[in-house]
């Protein structure tokens, strides 16, 4: 039924998400699963035990790969062997606070992050489609 929703279109496609150890990228994951689609994930560890990514076991159910995103070559490696379809880039440094103390490291993960991803599509024919995803709204900011 679900997958009728959204009319087969995740099925049996190969979807690189970044960040998919986090809140956002976590849930995408599942859900993708959900749908039938080979899921490749390509991620830090997650922040805690008890974050959605362990919870749900999702390292039991896709293709989860450790590694950071401004490691170009690693992330190439992961197109080369995997060769998804659809890109789903989620891998980035949100919390504002951290980025004032943290600058240089905030800067290169979202800015130089990002330009290793769409590098990465540009280079492989297999990568089709790819989505940016942004956005801090989505967490609970006390700042």
């Amino acid at each position: 039924m679900l997958n009728q929703n959204f009319n087969n279109a995740f099925y049996g496609k190969r979807i690189l998400i970044t960040g998919h150890t986090g809140f956002k990228g976590s849930w995408l994951s599942l859900w993708l699963n959900e749908l039938g689609a080979t899921v490749i994930g390509y991620s830090l560890d997650p922040k805690n035990k008890n974050d959605n990514f362990n919870i749900t076991n999702l390292q039991n159910n896709i293709i989860d790969i450790r590694g950071d995103i401004r490691d170009f070559n690693k992330l190439n490696k992961v197109f080369t062997d995997y060769k998804p379809e659809i890109v789903f880039h989620l891998a980035a440094q949100p919390l504002v606070k951290y980025s004032y103390e943290y600058p240089r490291e905030t800067y290169e993960v979202n800015v130089v992050g990002t330009m290793n991803v769409l590098e990465a599509i540009r280079l492989h024919e297999s990568a089709k489609i790819g989505i940016m995803v942004t956005s801090d709204k989505c967490y609970e900011n006390k700042e």
